[in-house]
Order: C-alpha cells, then sequence, then structure tokens
C-alpha cells in the first residue's frame, strides 16, 4: 500500500536495537529480490540513527545471520528537509517468499522512532555466483 509505513522503534540504552518489525510479509514478492533502499519517511528526534533489516523464510521475525543491510544516518533537523530521500543499501540475494523485517537503535538513549518504507528489485542471477557470507564481517 503507497501509505503504508514500518513504524521502528529503537531499544534502550543507546546503541540497543529495538524489536524487529515486520515490513514486507511472507508470500508476498514470488521470486528472488534484493532490497535497494530505505526511504525514511518521519522520524522524531535530531540524533544519529542505525537501521539493521533481516528477511526470514516463514512469518517468524530474522534469526542469526539473516541480516539483508543496514544503513547509519543522522537527522540534524526536524521535521526533515527532504522525507523523500533514498538511502541505499547493499545487501544480499532475498529467497523468493520470505519476509522482510527492520529494526532500529539510535545513539540518543530514547525509544525514538522512525517510520520508514523500502524499495525491492527483481534480483537477476549472474553466471558466477558469489556464496552467502555465513555471517557479517562484524
Amino acid at each position: 500500500m503507497v501509505s503504508d509505513t514500518a513504524h521502528l522503534v529503537a531499544g534502550t540504552p543507546a546503541n540497543t536495537f529495538g524489536d524487529w518489525v515486520q515490513i514486507v510479509p511472507i508470500d508476498i514478492v514470488p521470486f528472488h529480490f534484493d532490497v535497494i533502499g530505505v526511504v525514511v519517511e518521519v522520524v522524531d528526534a535530531q540524533t544519529t540513527y542505525h537501521i539493521q533489516l533481516g528477511y526470514s523464510l516463514t512469518a517468524a521475525s530474522p534469526g542469526a545471520n539473516y541480516e539483508a543491510g543496514e544503513r547509519r544516518f543522522r537527522i540534524a533537523t526536524l521535521p526533515i528537509a527532504r522525507g523523500t530521500e533514498l538511502l541505499d543499501i547493499r545487501g544480499q540475494d532475498t529467497p523468493a517468499n520470505s519476509s522482510v523485517w527492520g529494526r532500529l537503535k539510535t545513539a540518543s538513549g530514547a525509544t525514538d522512532t522512525a517510520d520508514i518504507s523500502i524499495v525491492l528489485s527483481r534480483h537477476v542471477e549472474v553466471s558466477a555466483s558469489i556464496p552467502k557470507w555465513s555471517a557479517f564481517p562484524w
């Protein structure tokens, strides 16, 4: 739905992820896809934000090593001057029919919020496929 956004809430204390929030339900996207961007629609604080996206092969939230991309950004003024700014994300191929989830942490230590939407693209296989990482390098 065009008017739908995902409402993410940061955990406390600072630099603690909040709960996973479902963005795309299971069995909605019938092909392999990539999350290529995040649009930050609304935030409630001037602070540094860190959004993490993940996927699941079920309706449950992502497990360990099912991250699909992350993005850190700073909001210096409210309201956001460009609420349609597309923040690029480089994640891994997401299997068809997977659910997509997001979670948030901030530098402030408060339960800050961000309403986001995501941009998907059909995943195009390459002839020399690169295997998925078993874990992010950090």
